[in-house]
């Protein structure tokens, strides 16, 4: 890119998920308490998020009674192993479809315990999301594990951070990060990512490691008009066409649709670790990628996207970034007339 102009992109706007979840805490904080026959009834659509956080919420609301549902793509998305770590603390949450899956009535209840640990949660198999394990620390319950996953400790510290000075800072999202590092390595220039944040609990922040293998340098920058990070295009042999690249995306699944095309667009054979989670999605992941069809799936629509490959449902993006459609044709202009 001629002159390498210095690009800036922040978040902006609520995303679906954000508004979703806070719509629903609304009208539960604000409905009293229901008749055993006509509970809350709660469309999540597909937010897996909201569906495991207000599952162990409303699990612990005595006297409340609602029930959570969701599109065809969330009756889908597994939710057993939460709802069996609830049921063993007390809870009561019947299944009103197929067993282990939304849609989901609960009866809220005092629970009768406050400690679990995680194997109890996953029957000695998987842990299908570091959400379950969140869900619960977020109601008060004790969760016993050997080695805390990026957001597991992240929530863990976020909680501390509360009670202590009932204040919870948001972090800026090293996941949304990805599709910028990898629209900056398959075209090049300079770009300001506004004040995220090296020390950052997240386990996406990796994604400055992994894109420095695919010619991406990251500089931090704290200066009064500049804070964030600084992402530049540089060349050299150690990512040239044809050779491997290994990645474990045990601890950042989201980053896969970004590293996986990014890969895919610059000739490099990615192999994979840690990819158990991927088809549970809002997609799943690997076939979405390899079919280059969205399913949805709002990250493979913006990975889509950044590599300039057509994409067949834009809107979907609306769920975690809305912004970044109005910034991605801004950097594409401001490309073209470099």
């Amino acid at each position: 890119m001629h002159g390498d102009p210095l690009f800036e992109v922040s978040d902006a706007f609520m995303p679906d998920d954000v508004r979703l979840l806070h719509d629903a805490l609304t009208t539960l904080l604000n409905t009293p308490p229901q008749e055993a026959s006509s509970p809350i009834q709660l469309n999540l659509q597909n937010c897996g998020t909201a569906m495991r956080f207000l599952t162990a919420y409303c699990a612990q609301k005595e006297g409340m009674d609602v029930v959570l549902k969701g599109n065809e793509r969330m009756r889908e998305r597994p939710i057993g192993q939460e709802v069996n770590a609830l049921r063993l603390l007390g809870a009561d949450i019947q299944y009103l479809g197929k067993e282990g899956y939304p849609p989901l009535r609960i009866l809220g209840k005092r629970l009768l315990k406050k400690k679990i640990t995680v194997r109890q949660i996953t029957g000695n198999t998987m842990l299908q999301s570091s959400q379950f394990v969140s869900a619960l620390l977020l109601i008060g319950i004790e969760v016993e594990t050997d080695d805390d996953a990026p957001y597991i400790a992240m929530t863990r510290q976020m909680i501390l951070d509360y009670e202590e000075r009932r204040t919870c800072p948001v972090e800026r999202d090293w996941s949304s990060a990805a599709f910028w590092y990898e629209y900056m390595a398959l075209h090049g220039g300079k770009m300001l990512l506004q004040d995220l944040k090296p020390s950052s609990l997240q386990g996406d922040r990796c994604v400055a490691d992994i894109f420095a293998h695919l010619g991406v340098e990251t500089r931090y920058v704290n200066e009064p008009q500049q804070k964030g990070v600084v992402l530049t295009k540089v060349s050299g042999d150690t990512f040239i066409p044809g050779r491997t690249l290994v990645i474990d995306f045990g601890d950042c699944p989201d980053l896969y649709p970004a590293v996986a095309l990014t890969c895919e667009q610059m000739g490099i054979r990615l192999q994979t670790q840690g990819i158990d989670r991927l088809p549970l999605k809002e997609s799943d992941r690997l076939l979405s990628v390899r079919e280059h069809r969205t399913y949805h799936d709002h990250r493979v629509a913006m990975a889509l996207m950044a590599a300039e490959l057509p994409c067949d449902d834009t809107d979907c993006i609306s769920k975690s970034y809305p912004a970044f459609l109005s910034q991605l044709q801004t950097i594409r202009l401001a490309h073209i007339n470099s």
